[in-house]
């Protein structure tokens, strides 16, 4: 496998600011003429851009574990790895996932608190051969599949640090179902728990959470990663080759605010990498990405179904909601504001906003992507596009909810179309 370091050098050292105009009319248009309305169009050429510029502010030798719970489009997923990512799952779909977009069970590493035995043993016999453990418990059971299989794996100590994250989205900080709490590796009885058979500890897996706020707050989390693994290598004795400091790099969501600059980071990182006692001894430093390698790539393009003008108010009804952008939200929790629509089947820049509630078609009055929102004019049979929205899109909704059938997902690159995916679901008797 490629390393992000062998790719970066093969990328030519520019970098391309998004811009929404990316989706223009005529590619919009051709795309939904062969597969309707609603669909995701991914633009694989701003995976690799996304890929080489996170690369380039990461310290030499670096990996890069890409979060498939960000996207598990294989398509897009493949892309990455062609960038020179690994698969970062955690499950039994992510895990067909990874393997349909061509990483090998070397190239994955599989976490996730409460691991079936199922997911184990299929990642076993898919070759995986590291997992992120979460707890005791979770390395028992590993250990004895591992036995029953007759193979032998790898281990990140999943660890939740005291420290209190400087992220939107903490996972650290606070009790948590996720890892183990540092007191319990670094309490003496721990080194005696870890030693079960077929299962060998080469660092830890430490996650501070997401879109966390500028290239400080990364380093400070960076640091204060390193720093705990460093307490938890010391108390349990044992060699690391691995840390993995997590990321939380951030990205736009839904709009077109403008991207974060990460300018200045590789600087500041190396100077941390160089200060930590696992540089000198060759240990590997692992970061996770989701959103910012695949977040601009994506675009979900609607049509307006209707333009209901009411005394107090205009809905702009689309063909998509929260159903197919529901960020993962949830019923009663959808945030309403902050997207940005686009009218991607004319020229409406000359023309006056309208102001509207932008809603879906569900039957639920909390089916609303935005309240009173200023968007461009629009009419029944336009085709709108929402940018940003190729992290925690699709997989991230209430796709179930009445029954609606999942959009298209289509891949494209240089105003071409590449591949088109559908995610199935629906109910299928399996007794009588």
């Amino acid at each position: 496998m490629k390393s992000f370091g062998d790719v970066v050098k093969q990328t030519d050292p520019f970098i391309i600011l998004f811009c929404p105009s990316c989706m223009n009319s005529t590619l919009a248009n051709q795309i939904v003429t062969k597969h309707g309305t609603p669909l995701y169009a991914y633009d694989l050429a701003e995976v690799s851009q996304r890929a080489a510029e996170l690369r380039a502010e990461l310290p030499a030798g670096s990996s890069v574990c890409y979060s498939f719970k960000a996207n598990p489009l294989p398509a897009l997923a493949r892309r990455v790895r062609e960038s020179g990512g690994r698969a970062e799952i955690t499950s039994e779909g992510e895990l067909a996932a990874a393997q349909a977009a061509g990483f090998t069970g070397a190239e994955m590493l599989f976490g996730g608190p409460g691991k079936t035995r199922t997911e184990i043993q299929l990642a076993l016999k898919a070759g995986v051969r590291r997992f992120s453990v979460e707890s005791f418990r979770d390395l028992a059971l590993i250990s004895e599949m591992c036995v029953a299989e007759k193979v032998m794996v790898e281990v990140l100590l999943r660890v939740n640090p005291s420290d209190a994250p400087d992220a939107r989205l903490a996972m650290t900080g606070v009790e948590s179902q996720f890892g183990f709490e540092e007191a319990l590796l670094t309490d003496a009885s721990a080194r005696e728990r870890l030693k079960l058979p077929q299962v060998k500890v080469i660092g830890v897996h430490i996650y501070f959470g997401t879109q966390v706020a500028g290239v400080e707050a990364l380093v400070t989390n960076t640091r204060r990663a390193l720093a705990s693994a460093e307490r938890v290598q010391q108390a349990l004795d044992v060699p690391f080759s691995v840390v993995n400091v997590g990321g939380g790099f951030p990205w736009p969501y839904g709009n077109d605010h403008a991207r974060p600059s990460l300018d200045g980071l590789r600087e500041k990182l190396d100077e941390v990498w160089s200060q930590s006692p696992f540089a000198a001894q060759g240990v590997q430093l692992w970061f996770e990405a989701g959103r910012y390698l695949s977040a601009s790539s994506g675009w979900l393009i609607a049509q307006v179904l209707e333009v209901k003008s009411l005394p107090t108010k205009t809905f702009v009804i689309l063909d998509t909601g929260i159903h197919h952008l529901g960020g993962m939200a949830g019923l009663g929790r959808v945030p309403r504001g902050g997207v940005t629509v686009f009218n991607l089947s004319r020229d409406v820049s000359a023309e006056p906003v309208m102001t509207a509630d932008v809603v879906g078609p569900l039957c639920t009055p909390l089916d609303s992507l935005a309240r009173g929102l200023k968007i461009p004019a629009v009419q029944s049979g336009d085709l709108i596009g929402i940018p940003n929205v190729g992290a925690y899109g699709l997989t991230a909704s209430l796709l179930a909810f009445l029954s609606h059938p999942p959009p298209i997902e289509v891949t494209h690159e240089k105003g071409q179309e590449c591949e088109a995916w559908q995610l199935r679901h629906g109910h299928a008797q399996i007794s009588a």
